[in-house]
């Protein structure tokens, strides 16, 4: 071999060792965004799709022009993450799920993140559940989103899992990972006072709600390609469910429906019991899609190690806005109630006139912050009353002073 020939055949491995470099770079860059071609001319964009539109178009936010105006039925989308800025915005939704203004917080994050284009949306979940109509929303606000994923991570912590209306908050997402000793189920519907809905509405009302609430969960599994009826036996202790083989298909049924054929796997829930999985068992059902036991973790089975890692506190913060606006309640309330009984025996009337000036005062900031608060409860009619009758009462001593 002469040194020409020599010289070829590095040339040729050098080129062949940059072609696998740059294929493998394109790859990572690739993971980045989203790829808009059009179906006419086969022009191609990289960016990510917003919730603006006008008209018949959607406002897409382009990584060289800027935002642009398409009518997506001329374009052909593939989700490679391309175009899309490289962080990841976490939101952490712990405790109970009570209150209106964190779900108003959680709904309009949801909505501001993914028009923001991140890689996606991780929801970190340690939840016992709470309201249903509260869960619904949430869940209507995750399944509305269709220009960002939304991943869940049932990480644990206090709870241990997702559970009752969270769990149905995860299975709203698009993947859901779980830490090693966390679970996902339980998710019976409860009213107020901890009592069934058939204890609080009756037997006939009750089992509307259950069966709207069993549909819903089923609905948001199998959309994920989840088993509805093991969502349903997450809601219904009266259901039962079998995992069999029917030829090549891999099936769960209700015990009933096994055919002689099918060979029965395992059974996954009996009657008198809701069906609540661990993290194993999610993974080996299908619920879940991995185990991931932190959140960098996550990020590195995500491709995602490399991105910036943005907490949202903005459900936070509005938990800490409703403890605020209790205390500020609880102030006023102890205020009143002084006032009110000082007020039963008043001497002189300059005191008076203090007294109900305050107290007229007082009321009008608890209608304020009953009409800025649902969650505080408070009956504004109520209220309106009650300062009704102090003005008068003020309005009255007001006029006799003046003929005195």
């Amino acid at each position: 071999m002469n040194k020409a020939e020599e010289t070829l055949i590095r040339c040729s491995v050098i080129l062949r060792l940059y072609a696998l470099i740059l294929s493998f770079l394109l790859i990572i860059a690739g993971a980045y965004g989203d790829t808009f071609t059009n179906r006419k001319t086969g022009q191609i964009l990289h960016g990510y799709k917003t919730s603006e539109t006008k008209g018949s178009e959607t406002i897409i936010q382009t990584d060289v022009n800027g935002p642009m105006n398409l009518n997506l039925a001329d374009w052909q989308i593939k989700q490679d993450r391309k175009g899309r800025a490289n962080k990841v915005v976490v939101i952490t939704l712990e405790g109970g799920i009570m209150y209106d203004i964190e779900t108003k917080a959680l709904e309009n994050a949801l909505k501001e993140i993914a028009d923001q284009g991140p890689l996606f949306i991780l929801l970190e979940i340690d939840s016992p559940g709470g309201r249903i109509d509260l869960a619904y929303r949430i869940c209507g606000a995750i399944t509305s989103i269709d220009n960002v994923e939304i991943i869940a991570f049932i990480k644990g912590g206090e709870t241990g899992g997702a559970l009752s209306a969270a769990a149905a908050v995860s299975l709203a997402t698009d993947k859901i990972y779980m830490s090693e000793d966390t679970s996902i189920g339980a998710a019976t519907m409860i009213a107020s006072g901890a009592r069934s809905v058939k204890e609080a509405y009756g037997s006939e009302v009750g089992e509307k709600y259950s069966s709207a609430w069993r549909a819903r969960l089923a609905s948001l599994a199998q959309q994920n390609e989840r088993s509805g009826l093991l969502a349903r036996a997450m809601v219904d202790k009266d259901i039962e469910v079998v995992e069999i083989n029917r030829g090549s298909d891999r099936l769960f049924v209700d015990p009933v429906n096994k055919q002689d054929d099918d060979k029965l796997i395992k059974t996954w829930s009996k009657k008198g019991s809701l069906l609540t999985l661990t993290a194993k068992e999610a993974l080996a059902c299908g619920f879940a899609d991995a185990k991931a036991q932190n959140r960098a973790e996550l990020l590195g089975m995500e491709n995602a190690g490399g991105a910036e890692v943005v907490i949202n506190k903005d459900v936070q913060k509005a938990a800490t806005e409703i403890k605020r606006a209790r205390g500020q309640l609880a102030r006023i309330r102890k205020s009143v109630d002084f006032k009110i009984k000082k007020s039963q025996n008043i001497k002189y009337r300059r005191e008076a006139f203090k007294i109900l000036r305050e107290a007229r005062n007082e009321f009008k900031t608890l209608i304020r912050l009953a009409k800025r608060y649902p969650d505080l409860r408070l009956n504004v009619q109520a209220l309106e009353d009650e300062l009704n009758s102090i003005e008068a009462s003020y309005q009255k001593l007001k006029r006799e002073s003046r003929y005195r």
